[in-house]
């Protein structure tokens, strides 16, 4: 009873402050989800705690993630991780060789439990998490576990391995936009026969799948043309940008594995156009024609000015989680799970301190006023942050000569024609 009130509470208090760190998350494949079947997802894992969260929190499913086992030796964290729905996997470096065979083998059998209630299980199969758009060679975790569960089962398990690919518009920075992709599933019961006559080839044939699969669906900014890919990825956001929505579901449009791929005839293409752009002040989603959400832009101007203490509250939560955590944590794999998470601390501190104090002042009306105020005003203030720069670049745009806009128009439709 107690785990499941702080899985809620958790769950809950991360909703306002991911709603200032995401702008938009898009989900394809879910039909390659199933939620009536025993799941193993197995994605790529750039953004360290952050990656789990958005899984968890945003997909509406409840997710059980695998993570590294050296944090939960301390009893306290052990019961905090265990009711937030993380379960510890043990790798040689994390613990000695005793704790870590015990460790993974109580959680072998937890998962399997799991498996049999239909549970879904996300393990990240990089092993590691580094911010930057690459996959790394995985690990050949995935495929064992896989074949473990299944043949505890006596090959009855109907576990599905779904490839899961989570890309990020940005990283470290405010009103980010995430791509999840979910790939067709593996169906490891199938491979019964080939399991039995050589286990690890097996296991080594499923990691290799879900490596090319990975590859497929993850921007890939890495080597050469990094700049023009980075910038691709921006054109791919803007073609899926659907208004007044967080969430979004559907066929990601234009090709992820294409834009992998550019040549130099491409990626020319790329760079006169981005130089072309820059020298009319505009971005790439008003010359593609991005619905204008000019309601929520008149909607936080307006409450930007009845509402500017809530504003500031929240501005100042932001900027000092930003700052503190640039400044003093040097390793830039936790930046953005730090800032999420300081972020989520200091709003239930600040507002619950301004409602208690109201409480005490005035009455419980005013207090509950607040805690609503509060609220509504910060969902307006991450609204006004994302598009008051747009909307200055839209007046730019609409400002242009016909056939200035026209030859933009032309510019960008030469590239999507390439990546689709």
């Amino acid at each position: 009873m107690l785990k499941d009130w702080v899985f809620h509470f958790c769950r809950n208090s991360l909703r306002l402050p991911l709603g200032g760190f995401v702008r938009k998350v898009h989900f394809d494949g879910l039909e390659n989800f199933p939620k009536d079947k025993p799941v193993l997802l197995a994605g790529n894992h750039p953004n360290s705690f952050l990656d789990g969260v958005v899984y968890q929190h945003m997909s509406g499913r409840k997710i059980y993630t695998l993570t590294r086992g050296d944090v939960f030796l301390k009893p306290i964290a052990n019961y905090f991780l265990r009711s937030m729905c993380l379960r510890p996997i043990f790798r040689a470096r994390d613990a000695n060789s005793e704790v870590a065979r015990k460790g993974n083998s109580q959680t072998m059998d937890e998962l399997y439990d799991l498996f049999t209630k239909n549970k879904t299980i996300l393990i990240f199969s990089e092993g590691s998490s580094y911010p930057e758009k690459a996959v790394r060679r995985l690990r050949k975790g995935t495929g064992h576990i896989a074949i473990d569960m299944v043949k505890r089962s006596g090959y009855n398990l109907d576990l599905h391995v779904v490839p899961t690919a989570l890309n990020y518009s940005r990283f470290g920075s405010l009103m980010q936009t995430i791509h999840v992709s979910f790939e067709k599933p593996i169906l490891v019961k199938e491979y019964k026969e080939a399991i039995e006559e050589n286990e690890k080839k097996v296991a080594e044939q499923f990691t290799n799948q879900l490596q090319k699969s990975l590859e497929n669906n993850v921007v890939i900014t890495k080597g050469d043309y990094s700049e023009e890919k980075e910038f691709l990825h921006e054109v791919i956001i803007n073609e899926n940008y659907r208004p007044f929505t967080f969430k979004s579901y559907g066929t990601w449009k234009l090709s992820i594995a294409k834009l992998n791929s550019i040549d130099e005839h491409v990626a020319s293409k790329v760079r006169d156009y981005k130089q072309s752009i820059l020298n009319e002040g505009v971005d790439d989603a008003n010359v593609g024609g991005r619905s204008f959400d000019a309601i929520s832009v008149f909607i936080a101007l307006f409450t930007l000015g009845v509402s500017l203490p809530v504003y500031a509250i929240w501005w100042l939560i932001w900027k000092f989680s930003m700052t503190l955590i640039d400044k003093k944590i040097k390793n830039i794999i936790f930046h953005d799970s730090l800032k999420v998470g300081l972020a989520m601390v200091l709003s239930l501190v600040l507002v619950s301190g301004l409602a208690i104090t109201f409480f005490n002042l005035f009455s419980p009306t005013w207090a509950i006023l607040l805690l609503f105020a509060s609220i509504y005003g910060g969902v307006c203030w991450f609204r006004f942050v994302e598009l008051l720069p747009y909307f200055w670049k839209q007046l730019a745009w609409f400002g242009m000569k016909d056939k200035d806009r026209d030859e933009l128009s032309n510019q960008r439709k030469a590239i999507i024609k390439a990546i689709s």
